[in-house]
Protein backbone atom coordinates (compact mmCIF):
# COMPACT_ATOMS: atom_id res chain seq x y z
CA UNK A 1 0.00 0.00 0.00
CA UNK A 2 1.53 3.40 -1.04
CA UNK A 3 1.60 6.00 2.13
CA UNK A 4 -1.13 9.28 1.36
CA UNK A 5 0.14 12.13 -0.21
CA UNK A 6 -0.74 14.66 2.29
CA UNK A 7 -0.41 18.76 1.10
CA UNK A 8 3.43 19.80 0.59
CA UNK A 9 5.10 21.96 3.20
CA UNK A 10 7.78 22.82 0.88
CA UNK A 11 8.14 23.17 -2.59
CA UNK A 12 11.18 23.79 -5.00
CA UNK A 13 10.44 24.83 -8.45
CA UNK A 14 12.75 25.28 -11.58
CA UNK A 15 15.85 24.01 -9.99
CA UNK A 16 18.83 24.45 -12.92
CA UNK A 17 22.15 23.32 -12.77
CA UNK A 18 25.37 23.54 -14.52
CA UNK A 19 29.02 22.94 -14.40
CA UNK A 20 31.88 23.77 -16.85
CA UNK A 21 29.21 24.15 -19.30
CA UNK A 22 27.60 21.29 -19.01
CA UNK A 23 23.71 20.54 -17.86
CA UNK A 24 23.71 18.40 -14.45
CA UNK A 25 19.61 19.74 -13.60
CA UNK A 26 17.11 20.98 -16.04
CA UNK A 27 14.00 22.79 -14.65
CA UNK A 28 13.37 20.00 -11.68
CA UNK A 29 10.16 20.67 -9.95
CA UNK A 30 9.73 18.82 -6.39
CA UNK A 31 7.35 19.08 -3.67
CA UNK A 32 7.27 16.88 -0.16
CA UNK A 33 5.01 16.83 2.65
CA UNK A 34 5.08 15.08 6.10
CA UNK A 35 5.55 11.43 6.17
CA UNK A 36 6.09 10.97 2.19
CA UNK A 37 9.03 9.07 0.74
CA UNK A 38 10.10 9.71 -2.26
CA UNK A 39 12.36 7.39 -4.41
CA UNK A 40 14.70 8.95 -6.64
CA UNK A 41 16.55 6.76 -9.42
CA UNK A 42 19.28 7.31 -12.08
CA UNK A 43 22.52 6.01 -13.49
CA UNK A 44 25.74 7.29 -12.25
CA UNK A 45 26.44 10.50 -13.00
CA UNK A 46 22.65 11.24 -13.88
CA UNK A 47 22.70 14.40 -10.82
CA UNK A 48 20.86 12.23 -7.85
CA UNK A 49 23.71 13.56 -5.37
CA UNK A 50 23.99 17.01 -6.67
CA UNK A 51 20.07 17.30 -6.25
CA UNK A 52 20.30 15.71 -2.61
CA UNK A 53 22.91 18.70 -1.75
CA UNK A 54 20.62 21.34 -3.27
CA UNK A 55 18.33 20.54 -1.60
CA UNK A 56 20.03 19.99 1.57
CA UNK A 57 21.74 24.11 0.80
CA UNK A 58 24.99 22.47 0.61
CA UNK A 59 24.99 23.81 -2.95
CA UNK A 60 24.08 26.94 -5.06
CA UNK A 61 21.79 26.24 -8.35
CA UNK A 62 21.73 28.22 -11.12
CA UNK A 63 18.25 29.14 -10.38
CA UNK A 64 15.65 27.56 -8.56
CA UNK A 65 12.51 28.95 -6.15
CA UNK A 66 11.60 28.03 -2.51
CA UNK A 67 8.15 28.10 -1.12
CA UNK A 68 7.70 26.90 2.20
CA UNK A 69 4.37 25.93 4.05
CA UNK A 70 2.58 27.97 1.27
CA UNK A 71 4.30 30.90 1.26
CA UNK A 72 6.74 32.08 -1.56
CA UNK A 73 10.40 32.84 -0.39
CA UNK A 74 12.47 35.96 -1.10
CA UNK A 75 15.59 37.40 -0.63
CA UNK A 76 17.89 34.94 -2.40
CA UNK A 77 19.86 32.18 -2.24
CA UNK A 78 21.48 33.26 1.04
CA UNK A 79 18.26 32.69 3.06
CA UNK A 80 16.82 30.00 1.18
CA UNK A 81 19.71 28.15 2.19
CA UNK A 82 19.84 29.10 5.60
CA UNK A 83 16.32 27.80 5.42
CA UNK A 84 16.64 24.17 3.89
CA UNK A 85 19.82 24.01 6.25
CA UNK A 86 17.58 24.16 9.43
CA UNK A 87 14.99 21.93 7.84
CA UNK A 88 16.78 19.25 6.50
CA UNK A 89 19.28 16.84 7.38
CA UNK A 90 21.83 15.21 4.35
CA UNK A 91 23.25 11.89 5.29
CA UNK A 92 26.06 10.63 2.83
CA UNK A 93 26.13 7.09 1.69
CA UNK A 94 29.37 6.60 4.21
CA UNK A 95 28.48 9.04 6.46
CA UNK A 96 31.08 9.87 9.35
CA UNK A 97 30.96 9.15 12.85
CA UNK A 98 32.81 10.37 15.57
CA UNK A 99 35.50 7.51 17.11
CA UNK A 100 33.27 7.86 20.45
CA UNK A 101 30.18 5.65 21.48
CA UNK A 102 27.35 4.94 19.76
CA UNK A 103 25.44 7.52 22.46
CA UNK A 104 27.82 9.98 22.13
CA UNK A 105 27.36 10.11 18.23
CA UNK A 106 23.92 10.47 18.50
CA UNK A 107 23.89 12.99 20.84
CA UNK A 108 26.50 15.07 19.30
CA UNK A 109 23.77 17.33 17.23
CA UNK A 110 21.62 18.00 20.40
CA UNK A 111 24.50 18.99 22.61
CA UNK A 112 25.57 21.59 20.17
CA UNK A 113 22.07 22.56 19.97
CA UNK A 114 22.56 23.40 23.73
CA UNK A 115 20.06 20.62 25.38
CA UNK A 116 20.77 19.95 29.08
CA UNK A 117 22.10 16.15 30.14
CA UNK A 118 19.07 15.04 31.18
CA UNK A 119 17.25 15.95 27.49
CA UNK A 120 19.69 14.46 26.02
CA UNK A 121 19.71 11.28 28.13
CA UNK A 122 15.96 11.33 27.45
CA UNK A 123 15.79 11.55 23.38
CA UNK A 124 18.96 9.65 22.84
CA UNK A 125 17.26 6.62 25.03
CA UNK A 126 13.98 6.87 24.10
CA UNK A 127 15.30 6.87 20.36
CA UNK A 128 18.18 4.06 20.69
CA UNK A 129 15.36 1.89 22.72
CA UNK A 130 12.49 2.67 20.05
CA UNK A 131 14.98 1.61 17.13
CA UNK A 132 16.56 -1.84 19.22
CA UNK A 133 20.03 -0.16 19.15
CA UNK A 134 20.20 0.10 23.32
CA UNK A 135 22.40 -2.63 23.43
CA UNK A 136 24.83 -0.47 21.33
CA UNK A 137 24.59 2.07 23.51
CA UNK A 138 28.44 2.18 24.69
CA UNK A 139 29.87 0.46 21.74
CA UNK A 140 32.52 2.38 19.76
CA UNK A 141 31.71 3.02 16.43
CA UNK A 142 35.19 1.87 15.24
CA UNK A 143 33.46 -1.48 16.27
CA UNK A 144 30.20 -1.63 13.97
CA UNK A 145 29.45 -3.13 11.05
CA UNK A 146 28.54 -1.27 7.80
CA UNK A 147 24.78 -1.67 8.62
CA UNK A 148 25.33 -0.62 12.22
CA UNK A 149 27.22 2.57 11.36
CA UNK A 150 24.60 4.02 9.06
CA UNK A 151 21.28 3.36 11.43
CA UNK A 152 23.22 5.13 13.97
CA UNK A 153 23.94 7.75 11.67
CA UNK A 154 20.57 7.97 10.24
CA UNK A 155 19.21 7.40 14.16
CA UNK A 156 21.95 11.03 14.78
CA UNK A 157 19.85 12.92 12.37
CA UNK A 158 16.24 11.75 13.86
CA UNK A 159 16.51 12.89 17.15
CA UNK A 160 17.72 16.46 15.59
CA UNK A 161 13.70 16.23 13.85
CA UNK A 162 14.39 17.50 10.56
CA UNK A 163 11.15 17.92 8.60
CA UNK A 164 13.36 17.01 5.27
CA UNK A 165 15.77 13.94 5.26
CA UNK A 166 17.62 13.09 2.43
CA UNK A 167 19.82 9.43 2.20
CA UNK A 168 22.11 8.96 -0.56
CA UNK A 169 22.03 5.28 -1.14
CA UNK A 170 21.57 4.52 2.05
CA UNK A 171 21.70 0.66 1.61
CA UNK A 172 24.56 0.46 -0.98
CA UNK A 173 26.61 -2.75 -0.68
CA UNK A 174 24.87 -4.04 2.34
CA UNK A 175 23.86 -7.94 2.61
CA UNK A 176 20.23 -8.63 3.32
CA UNK A 177 20.06 -8.92 6.82
CA UNK A 178 21.74 -5.24 7.65
CA UNK A 179 19.76 -3.55 4.14
CA UNK A 180 16.01 -4.50 5.54
CA UNK A 181 17.15 -3.48 9.45
CA UNK A 182 18.06 0.14 7.13
CA UNK A 183 15.10 -0.17 5.34
CA UNK A 184 12.72 -0.99 8.26
CA UNK A 185 14.38 2.58 10.04
CA UNK A 186 13.46 4.50 7.01
CA UNK A 187 10.07 3.85 7.31
CA UNK A 188 10.10 4.57 11.07
CA UNK A 189 11.44 7.77 10.33
CA UNK A 190 8.86 8.53 7.67
CA UNK A 191 6.22 7.79 10.35
CA UNK A 192 7.53 10.29 12.53
CA UNK A 193 6.14 13.51 10.27
CA UNK A 194 9.40 13.31 8.24
CA UNK A 195 9.87 13.64 4.18
CA UNK A 196 12.27 11.60 2.95
CA UNK A 197 13.94 11.50 0.03
CA UNK A 198 16.12 8.13 -0.78
CA UNK A 199 18.47 7.73 -3.50
CA UNK A 200 18.91 4.48 -5.51
CA UNK A 201 20.57 2.85 -8.22
CA UNK A 202 17.96 0.32 -7.55
CA UNK A 203 14.08 0.84 -8.51
CA UNK A 204 12.90 -2.14 -6.52
CA UNK A 205 12.54 -1.34 -3.08
CA UNK A 206 9.46 -3.58 -2.10
CA UNK A 207 10.17 -2.98 1.87
CA UNK A 208 9.69 0.64 1.57
CA UNK A 209 6.64 2.80 2.04
CA UNK A 210 7.37 5.19 -1.07
CA UNK A 211 4.77 7.92 -1.70
CA UNK A 212 5.97 8.72 -5.43
CA UNK A 213 9.11 7.23 -7.68
CA UNK A 214 11.08 9.71 -9.31
CA UNK A 215 13.58 9.36 -12.23
CA UNK A 216 16.29 11.59 -13.22
CA UNK A 217 17.93 10.84 -16.57
CA UNK A 218 20.31 13.46 -18.66
CA UNK A 219 19.16 16.06 -16.41
CA UNK A 220 15.15 15.60 -16.80
CA UNK A 221 13.04 14.76 -14.21
CA UNK A 222 10.92 11.89 -14.96
CA UNK A 223 7.69 10.53 -12.78
CA UNK A 224 7.34 6.91 -12.66
CA UNK A 225 4.22 6.73 -9.66
CA UNK A 226 4.97 3.84 -6.79
CA UNK A 227 8.24 2.28 -7.50
CA UNK A 228 6.07 -1.32 -6.77
CA UNK A 229 4.67 -0.34 -10.36
CA UNK A 230 7.54 0.65 -11.81
CA UNK A 231 9.54 -0.74 -14.45
CA UNK A 232 13.16 -2.12 -13.58
CA UNK A 233 16.43 -0.56 -15.36
CA UNK A 234 15.69 -2.90 -18.90
CA UNK A 235 12.90 0.20 -19.67
CA UNK A 236 15.30 2.44 -20.15
CA UNK A 237 14.51 2.36 -24.18
CA UNK A 238 11.19 3.45 -23.24
CA UNK A 239 12.27 6.28 -21.15
CA UNK A 240 14.57 7.73 -23.81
Amino acid sequence: MNTPVETPWMKLQGINFSRSGRTILSDISLQFGRRELTLLTGHNGSGKTTLLRILAGLLKPDSAALELDGNRLTGGWLRNRGILRANSCYLHQQPYLFDATVFDNVAYGLRRRGLNSSAIEHLVGEALEATALSHLRRRRCGELSGGEKQRVAMLRAWVLAPRLLLLDEPVANMDKPSRSKCLALINQMQCDNIAVVLTSHDPQQGELQISRHLHLYQGHMISKGSSKNSPDDNSRDEIE
